[in-house]
């Protein structure tokens, strides 16, 4: 099986009966020898090609019906996860910060439900032995041990969009705006989502490097949104500007959750924008030059040529390249390629004693408000 890569249009050869997921990223040097693999050498020329091909294009909302089947039903699944967060209420929490319990429940109806909506879907097999390791075991909706929710989990969600075109399920030669579709429909809706569940059940951002990061829960929206923005005329400086004047007056603080995070964002057309949008709901009080610096100095550039650059070097050397973030993620055939390294046996003890096992061997560890 082959798959598209940059805009260089080269094949990268993948498996046509890939090797199920397992958790093997569990030291450095096999996240280095991960960026080497055929499959991320092809994920990362799509995500290229992707920022190419939605440059000057919106974010696309409302329905969907017009799409295409698998479109539909990712939609379908995002849709249907909004509304199991109105089944589960967050709990009384007065003495902590982070860390809702009820996500815990949550997180149990999305792995008792999840899998048998997506078999309900007209998925190729081998495309769902791919999908289901990426958004449950991966925790692509956020951790329910640690109660967080960060860059790596996002990244298993957009690894899922990269198998489904793998499988041939969307897109293709033929119909790159369905592939498009899925960064400027599927992952805008998957962003509404968690977004939600950060505000419902006040999930800790995973691995934050506080100020000094780029934003506590995300990045490729960033990345994705610098694209679109970049031969516009909305500048970095006026893209900020734009995001404060619409920012939320209710505060996140608030028992009351409307469902529909996108409600206030209909005037939104970029992700880049959308994000700083969400950010803003979770910081104020300070100046943004305070709170969020790397992001301020970014929007101190003229255009986005310099940002978008940036971000892509970003993304290669504090996402993908630090094992913190993506040590939790079930990498498979296809987004490997052949040889999937086999499950390290240190992996599979808890020798530090610092947390129970994880499905597949990993150790978890306990954040300090997940009693």
């Amino acid at each position: 099986m082959s798959a598209n890569g940059e805009s260089s249009r080269r094949t990268i050869t993948l498996p046509s009966n890939p090797a199920p997921p397992r958790p093997c990223l569990t030291n450095d040097a096999r996240v280095a020898q991960w960026q080497l693999s055929p499959g991320f050498q092809g994920f990362w020329g799509w995500i290229q090609l992707r920022c190419d091909r939605i440059k000057g294009k919106e974010v696309m909302t409302g329905s969907y019906q017009d799409s295409s089947e698998g479109v539909r039903c990712l939609m379908d699944m995002l849709e249907k996860m909004t509304d199991w967060v109105g089944e589960v209420p967050p709990e009384p929490q007065s003495n902590q910060r982070f860390g809702n319990l009820a996500f815990r429940r949550y997180n149990k109806i999305v792995q008792e439900r999840l899998p048998a909506l997506l078999e309900s879907y007209n998925l190729p097999s081998n495309l769902l032995s791919q999908l289901i390791p990426l958004l449950i075991n991966s925790h692509a909706f956020g951790h329910p041990t640690r109660l967080d929710y960060g860059t790596g989990h996002e990244l298993a969600f957009v690894l899922g969009l990269w198998c489904c075109v793998v499988s041939g399920w969307i897109g293709g030669e033929g119909k790159e705006d369905e592939e498009d579709e899925l960064i400027l429909r599927v992952f805008t809706r998957y962003l509404d989502l968690t977004t939600l569940l950060q505000q419902t059940y006040k999930l800790e951002p995973a691995g934050s490097h506080g100020v000094w990061g780029l934003d506590d829960y995300c990045f490729l929206p960033y990345l994705f949104g610098s694209a679109q923005l970049m031969d516009s005329d909305l500048s970095p400086s006026r893209t900020l500007s734009f995001a404060q004047s619409h920012k939320s007056s209710t505060p996140t603080s608030s028992t009351s959750i409307d469902p529909n995070v996108s409600s206030s964002t209909e005037q939104i057309k970029d992700l880049y924008t959308l994000s700083l949008h969400h950010l803003l709901l979770f910081k104020f009080g300070a100046a943004f030059s305070e709170h969020s610096p790397l992001l301020y100095s970014l929007s101190q550039f003229p255009d986005w040529k310099k940002p978008h650059g940036g971000l892509k070097k970003m993304f290669l050397g504090e996402v993908v390249g630090k094992r913190v973030v993506v040590q939790g993620l079930w990498v498979g055939g296809w987004a490997w390629g052949e040889d999937v390294p086999e499950v390290e046996e240190a992996r599979r003890e808890d020798r530090s004693g610092s947390g129970p096992i994880g499905g597949g061997g990993e150790v978890v560890t306990k954040a300090p408000w997940a009693r």
